[in-house]
């Protein structure tokens, strides 16, 4: 990578965070300065920011979000957000089905070792969840 693309990724991990609280500065104010979240593009569709975890059970309730895709990087994600494993699909299975009703949408590679690296670790917390529960009753 050249030096100013990994300026420029320096910069952007390092600008996340502050933005990510005006943006949430910007959804709590009333007025000119308001931001909503998220907009309702048609019946089925919400497009908007990353939904965070206190947001999820309002989404599921109230908006009826059933699933979230998402193309934010790895550090974006890694601490602010819910995953919940509904069809159980390892991440190729996932990329497929995305694309297969999304034919524009192009997986990266970097993109999909993320997707890899994550359903690797959800899956061995689920496991590990599972062995708790098992072994207290």
């Amino acid at each position: 990578m050249a030096a100013g693309g990994l300026l420029e990724a320096g910069l952007a991990r390092v600008l996340f965070y502050p933005t990510l609280l005006y943006t949430l500065f910007r959804g709590k104010v009333p007025g000119r300065a308001h931001r909503d979240w998220y907009h309702r593009i048609d019946p089925t569709v919400l497009l908007g920011a990353l939904p965070l975890r206190n947001m999820t059970r309002r989404l599921v309730q109230d908006e009826n979000v059933r699933g979230v895709i998402t193309m934010n990087e790895e550090y974006e994600t890694r601490f602010l957000c819910n995953s919940s494993k509904v069809y159980n699909w390892s991440p190729e299975e996932a990329v497929r089905a995305i694309t297969k009703i999304r034919s524009h949408i192009h997986i990266r590679s970097g993109q999909l070792e993320v997707l890899k690296e994550f359903h690797k670790e959800i899956t061995a917390g689920a496991a590990k969840d599972n062995t708790c529960h098992t072994s207290q009753t």
